[in-house]
């Protein structure tokens, strides 16, 4: 079997075994017996069971603490559906770098991440808890929203949490933005009917030939300009502020990495603002932003911290185990504002959480996994020719700072349903690593 035949039945694999993986079930070992098929196919055709990246070592080395953390688990039942979540999650970042090994592929997995967030915004909007008011008067939206998503999850009414909403849609949003950009550019780099309808052989002619009137760059870049506003729409709905200010940080990474006037505009704004503090009291303006509410939901969050980190040097190598941190940290150290009965249920804090999960071991490799994407988007921008590359770095880059900034004070664990989405975006920055700066210092040296 070719290679090519290899990747896209590993695609195919992906897909089917997604749900049995999301949603656990007696099906989900033969889910993951249908993932390993692909490794062992290319292991027999080319020698190796997958591509090699940069980012290899920190994800094995966080599979490694996997075995460990579960046997560690008080609540193993507890723990399978993390655990399943994250070897999805593993699987998707091997998926996409195998599959994504042209420009072609990459901006087909680039459109699969625009319709997630497309997707999950359509959901969160008819089946999400929406707050009646927290920063925006946004109460007469919500009233007219109807509510179709019932009891699918166990906050407030069986609804999304708008803050989960808001963090998910962190990541996407600036994929989204960088879609539009690259599609709006007068030489984008990328060609939609090259990318959604590869001509190879005559039922792929025949199919180009019918499908590629719908694929103009005039109305693929109306699609993604629907999408990014679908999206940013329903980010500002969720009024989750973790969301806000990662995503404001994020585009602003984003808009420096565009231009460097845009870094002189941000400081000229800066310095402004400090001089407004300064004239208003610094006092008066902190009482103004953090509200009595905000300021009890701030003392909330460092008495979980506080949790977290205490769980963490009780079990600082194999952690408690997955998904167990709302039962372990009710019994070892009840909350005393939330009361014996309060039962929190993650460290609001995406690293606090991962090493309360799997241990320092765990959180050392999760940190090295994000320095990797770091210094791999670093490299893209720095490396590439192409600017439709170097905009989905930017934009893979913003959405993973605005994502880690909400993770400072909120949570989407790894191993969650929507985690996988984080895999995606691992693998295309890995993808586009290897097509923009591998390739081309091969051909350098060659």
């Amino acid at each position: 079997m070719t290679a090519q035949r290899v990747n896209q039945l590993e695609v195919a694999c992906l897909l089917i075994a997604t749900p049995f993986l999301l949603f656990p079930s007696l099906l989900s070992a033969a889910a993951l017996l249908i993932l390993l098929a692909p490794w062992l196919l290319r292991w027999r055709a080319r020698g190796r069971p997958t591509v090699r990246t940069p980012m290899d070592v920190p994800i094995l080395c966080l599979l490694l603490t996997l075995p460990v953390a579960v046997w560690s688990s008080a609540l193993p039942q507890e723990s399978l559906p993390k655990l399943l979540g994250i070897i999805l999650g593993a699987a998707y970042f091997y998926g996409v770098v195998n599959s994504a090994q042209t420009r072609g592929w990459i901006w087909r997995w680039t459109l699969v991440l625009v319709s997630l967030g497309v997707g999950i915004a359509c959901l969160s909007l008819f089946g999400t808890d929406w707050a009646s008011y927290k920063t925006l008067p946004l109460q007469p939206i919500y009233q007219r929203l109807p509510r179709l998503i019932h009891n699918v999850t166990t906050y407030g009414g069986g609804g999304f949490h708008p803050n989960e909403v808001g963090g998910a849609l962190a990541l996407l949003v600036p994929v989204s933005l960088s879609a539009c950009l690259a599609l709006w550019s007068r030489n984008p780099g990328l060609s939609a009917r090259a990318t959604l309808v590869p001509g190879a052989g005559r039922s792929e002619e025949s199919t180009r030939r019918w499908v590629s009137p719908f694929l103009s760059r005039a109305s693929m870049l109306l699609l993604a300009t629907l999408a990014f506003a679908l999206t940013s729409g329903v980010f500002i709905l969720t009024q989750s502020r973790s969301a806000y200010i990662g995503l404001a940080v994020g585009l602003i990474a984003f808009g420096v990495s565009r231009s460097r006037w845009f870094l002189v505009a941000l400081l000229v704004l800066a310095v402004m603002a400090s001089a407004l503090v300064w004239s208003v009291g610094v006092e008066e303006s902190i009482d103004s932003l953090l509200p009595v509410e905000s300021a009890r939901i701030a003392v909330g969050r460092f008495e979980i911290w506080r949790r977290a980190v205490y769980l963490m040097r009780d079990f600082p190598y194999t952690g408690v185990g997955l998904n167990t941190f709302p039962y372990v940290g009710d019994a070892m150290y009840p909350y005393a504002s939330q009361g014996l009965s309060a039962r929190v249920p993650h460290a609001h804090n995406n690293l606090l959480q991962v090493g309360v999960d799997l241990g320092i071991p765990g959180l050392i490799a999760y940190v090295g996994l994000l320095a990797a994407f770091t210094l791999c988007a670093w490299r893209v921008h720095r490396a590439s020719g192409s600017r439709s590359s170097r905009l989905l770095a930017a934009g893979l880059f913003s959405g993973m700072l605005a994502h880690q900034l909400f993770g400072l004070t909120d949570a989407i664990t790894l191993g969650a349903k929507p985690g996988f989405i984080l895999w995606i975006m691992f693998g295309l920055m890995a993808a586009l690593y290897r097509t923009e700066v591998d390739s081309s210092e091969r051909l350098r040296l060659g």
